[in-house]
């Protein structure tokens, strides 16, 4: 089944999305090689220990649908979310299957989801790009059914990577040169020691952390931040 949300002017699209919307066309050719690569490399054991065959799945700002198709691979039947029109009607090229819903929506308010109505939920590089981070978790917890599994990737603060990439922005920036613009949006980092709690605040228990940099080596990860971490977590039960 697929279907697509009622279209929005660009205008009225969450910061974000509007941000991604020019990129669609070759967001997918990306995650074939360097960075972005390997980090689509990083999530497939994420995924292999999380996914059970049946389960009903959102992908939670899915993009191009590259990560979607993963879900998918592995049983699962799988609503893929995102605030840009571009970018859905890009997944929609790539990924076709029976058990996939295709819906536009912003990621921070999902509308006509129904509360506890899905096993498990991917947010890969979407929580840094929205405006109220406290509302996507909010409402991943929400759609998802007691003990569902979360998987979202968060950008620590002090990451070696984005501190380099922050101070050539403000160099270049100086001589009317702009440098990673990603950064003008991508604007939520937390400091490893914080997530737990920020996740219990809205409903969900930690369970791994998986440390991603695209350009650092692993060894360097034991004394300098990475990129990503790859968090996995657990909606709570009641008592």
């Amino acid at each position: 089944m697929e279907k697509i949300s009622a279209d929005k002017q660009a205008g009225d699209l969450p910061t974000g999305a509007m941000f991604h919307e020019g990129m669609a066309s070759g967001w997918s050719d990306g995650y074939s090689r360097g960075g972005f690569g390997r980090r689509r490399t990083y999530f497939l054991p994420v995924l292999d220990r999380n996914v059970i065959v049946g389960q009903r799945w959102i992908d939670l700002g899915c993009g191009s649908g590259v990560l979607t198709a993963e879900l998918l691979a592995r049983g699962a039947s799988v609503v893929a979310i995102d605030g840009s029109p571009n970018m859905l009607t890009e997944a929609q090229k790539n990924v076709k299957a029976a058990s996939l819903t295709w819906l536009r929506l912003d990621v921070e308010h999902l509308v006509g989801v129904e509360d506890g109505s899905f096993d498990g939920i991917l947010c890969s590089s979407v929580i840094e790009y929205v405006q109220d981070p406290n509302a996507l978790l909010k409402e991943a917890c929400r759609v998802l059914r007691p003990s569902g599994r979360l998987i979202i990737s968060v950008p620590p603060t002090l990451s070696f990577v984005r501190t380099v990439q922050k101070t050539v922005r403000t160099i270049a920036a100086s001589v009317g040169i702009e440098r990673f613009p990603y950064l003008s949006v991508s604007k939520f980092e937390i400091a490893p020691g914080e997530i737990s709690c920020r996740l219990g605040e809205s409903g969900f228990v930690l369970d791994r952390m998986t440390p991603f940099d695209p350009r650092l080596p692993n060894f360097a990860l034991m004394f300098l931040r990475p990129a990503l971490l790859i968090v996995e977590a657990y909606k709570k039960t009641s008592k």
